[in-house]
């Protein structure tokens, strides 16, 4: 079993199939957290709030494609491992694109019941390959939720009186700052 703690991102726009991954995942990753995207935007707003350690994907999506997965996360991040998954890609010529495009690994989807037998040692290459990788996504989220928690605080109370205004937007600003340093 595999007990780091993972964020996957499954790019997949039938509800079944979403489920059978991410049924499979739950086989052997016991610390993993999901998250299901199913349009171009989502993807787009998933890999910003979300931070992914892997990405998992479909080929062909309703108005994009694989391609369009992989090009998007590698232009996010070109360490997080994309891995397509599809049922009718039986051209080697595409199989071979995608590869070189950028994606980890690729799978067809004609038996979801064994994915997990091929997942795993992608998984454990990618931890074993990527902790580096691993722990600046686990503090960039960390950082996000504390710039979160205060700019919601921020905007929650009511700081119109004017002899507080300015100390509370300059109190803002270097909390702020603080919070953008490494």
């Amino acid at each position: 079993m595999i007990d780091t703690p993972l964020r996957i991102l499954i790019v997949e726009d039938l509800v079944s199939d979403a489920f059978l991954v991410q049924k499979q995942i739950k086989k052997f990753c016991t610390n993993v957290e999901i998250s299901i995207s199913d349009k171009e935007l989502s993807l787009a707003v998933a890999l910003k709030q979300f931070l992914p350690d892997i990405v998992i994907s479909d080929f062909n999506l309703e108005g994009f494609t694989g391609f369009d997965v992989i090009k998007q996360v590698k232009e996010f991040n070109k360490e997080i491992p994309v891995i397509i998954i599809t049922g009718n890609l039986n051209n080697e010529e595409k199989a071979a694109e995608l590869i070189m495009s950028g994606a980890s690994g690729f799978f067809l989807k004609e038996n979801l019941q064994n994915l997990q037998q091929k997942l795993r040692p992608l998984f454990e290459k990618f931890i074993s390959e990527k902790q580096d990788l691993i722990k600046r996504l686990e503090r960039q989220r960390e950082k996000d939720a504390r710039e979160k928690e205060l700019t919601d605080y921020l905007r929650h109370h009511d700081f119109e009186a004017y002899e507080h205004k300015e100390a509370i937007l300059s109190l803002k600003e270097k909390v702020l700052k603080f919070l953008s340093l490494d």
